[in-house]
């Protein structure tokens, strides 16, 4: 019984502590989507309004996109080429 106490702790500070918790609101739409009897679902990986619309009329017409408010923005890429530095300036140090 305590191996598996162990094992349940064990896995659950790997869910709670891996980098994949933080990608909950990786898009900039989420869809909100109506499942019956008062239920709603929210799935803000949406990385467009078409994308976000298509899915959300997949489960029906009381089913919509919003903005997701958590979203920062993507990430800017390195650039992928290198600034030459100019010959002239350093002849003059």
């Amino acid at each position: 019984m305590r191996k598996y106490c162990m094992l349940v702790a064990a896995l659950a500070a790997w869910f709670l502590l891996s980098p994949n918790a933080a990608r909950a609101y990786d898009g900039p739409w989420c869809a909100v989507i109506s499942l019956g009897g008062g239920t709603v679902s929210e799935n803000c990986s949406m990385p467009s309004f078409e994308v976000c619309r298509a899915e959300a009329l997949r489960f029906g017409s009381t089913s919509f996109c919003r903005q997701n408010g958590y979203f920062r923005g993507y990430s800017q890429e390195a650039p992928r080429y290198r600034v030459k530095k100019s010959k002239r300036s350093s002849r003059y140090r």
